[in-house]
Parts: structure tokens; sequence; C-alpha cells
């Protein structure tokens, strides 16, 4: 009887102290993991903004979006403020440019030369592999798609990069995975995707909470 009550005893505290053990373990893995993968979402993020400043559109290809960072150039500018004749005013008012008449103030910009956006912005990024895990023999990998909302009768590009919190889990606990999936607290990363843009409306916003940004403590 008493070896018996040893062996419950022993029993149930083994139970009790993983149920302590794994949410602190999945925690801890879940951080790191999650750290890894929002700084490649805000890697294409920077590189997709990049490429729509130069060309007006984003790139569903991951491989056409590398190839732009490695080769595009952007242009050095400064502007400066000047004056010129107003000819309409003096026009209209029989005025003599030459010797008076109205002026109106300009801002004139002027390109100093040009810059490459690799060495810029991405001198230590791999774009090629921006979507796939840092994480061993986890499945899937990040997708990216683009596509185009309407604002009135323009149309705007938009574009969405997603990872799945079970690919990034994967080897986790399915409870404790279960329950993280459907997480809503302000602390979390909501609903099952790790996310940066929107194909539904015009946002370049990630869905994480500010403790996942550049520089916060880990």
């Amino acid at each position: 009887m008493v070896v018996l009550l040893l062996g419950l005893s022993g029993f149930f505290g083994y139970k009790l102290y993983k149920a302590i053990e794994e949410p602190v373990k999945f925690e801890a893995v879940k951080e790191k993991r999650y750290r890894k993968v929002i700084e490649k979402l805000i890697h294409l993020r920077e590189a997709q903004m990049a490429h729509k400043t130069i060309t007006g559109d984003y790139s569903g290809d991951i491989d056409k979006l590398a190839k732009f960072v490695d080769t595009a150039k952007f242009a050095l500018t400064m502007q400066r403020d000047s004056t010129i004749p107003d000819r309409e005013k003096n026009k209209k008012f029989r005025l003599d440019e030459e010797t008076g008449g109205y002026y109106k103030e300009i801002t004139l910009t002027d390109t100093l030369g040009f810059k490459s956006v690799k060495d810029s912005l991405f001198k230590e990024v791999e774009i090629r592999n921006l979507l796939k895990y840092d994480i061993k023999d986890a499945p899937g990998q990040i997708e990216l798609e683009t596509d185009y909302v309407f604002d009135k009768e323009n149309r705007i590009p938009v574009f969405r990069a997603r990872a799945d919190k079970k690919d990034i889990l994967f080897d986790q606990p399915e409870r404790l995975l279960e329950r993280e999936l459907e997480v809503i607290a302000i602390e979390a990363v909501p609903g099952r995707y790790i996310r940066v843009g929107s194909l539904d409306e015009i946002s370049t916003s990630g869905n994480w909470p500010r403790q996942y940004a550049p520089g916060a403590s880990e």
C-alpha cells in the first residue's frame, strides 16, 4: 500500500512538473523563433517598399525581387528653393519681367548621383533566402503575394508576406500549439499567421506586438 501511494505520488508529481515545465519551454521556443521570422518579414517589407518606390509596384516573385535589390539604384537628390517670373500675372498686368513684375517661389530637385539599393539597405541580407525558415526541419516557407485594391477609381498595389505558426512551431506540444493559434491577447501575435502587409487594405504594418520590434529587449 505504501509503495502504491509512493508510486502515485511520484506519478502525479511528474505530471505536475510537466504541466509547469512544458508551457515555459514552449514560450521560450516560440519567442526565439518568432523573432527570427519577424526579422525576415521586416526585410521583405523593406525590399518591397524599395521596389515600389522605384518601379511603382510590388513583386510577388522572390527571385525578381532579389534581382531588383542586387541591380537597382536610387537617385540621391537635394531640394532647394528658387524664384522665377510669374508669367501669367505679368502678362495679365502687362508688366515687363526684365525690369520688375511678379515672381513666384518654386522648389527645384537636383540629382546628385545614384546609389545601389543593395549597398544602401541590404548589404548583409540575401533576399532569396527570406522566404525560408531558419528553423531546422521546419516545413513550408513564408508566403509572398501581391494584388491590387481600389480606392475610388485608383488601382493601388498591395502585398502580403505571412508565416504559418504551424510551420514555425511544428515540433511543439499540440495542445499548446492549438492554444497559440487561437490567442488574441494584446501582447501576442493574433491568429494563425505572423503577417506583414495586407491583400485587403492599403497597409504595410505587421501584426506582431511591440515586444518583437527590432531593438526590443529579448
